[in-house]
């Protein structure tokens, strides 16, 4: 969950949006444990969670990359502002 300042500096349907899409990601994407986003908005260490000696292809970053573009398209530069230099991770119980 994204709580903090830069969240409450957007509007809360756009929040809730970015969140729900972001929760989607990892749901569409069950080996995927988490990524970071860098300032330029470039996806880099791409976390997964699947057998020993298995390297995920390059569609996986591609696919993550698809969906951020996306999330842009709704609202660019709040978006930019929820997406540049954090990390998302999925969350265990």
């Amino acid at each position: 969950m994204i709580n903090d300042r830069v969240v409450a500096q957007v509007s809360t349907k756009h929040a809730e949006l970015f969140l729900a899409r972001i929760a989607n990601l990892f749901e569409r994407l069950p080996m995927l444990s988490g990524f970071h986003v860098t300032v330029e908005l470039d996806v880099v260490e791409v976390s997964v969670h699947t057998w020993p000696g298995w390297v995920p292809a390059r569609e996986l970053e591609d696919e993550i990359r698809a969906a951020l573009e996306d999330l842009m398209a709704d609202g660019a530069e709040q978006t930019a502002e929820l997406l540049q230099g954090r990390t998302f991770a999925r969350v265990f119980h």
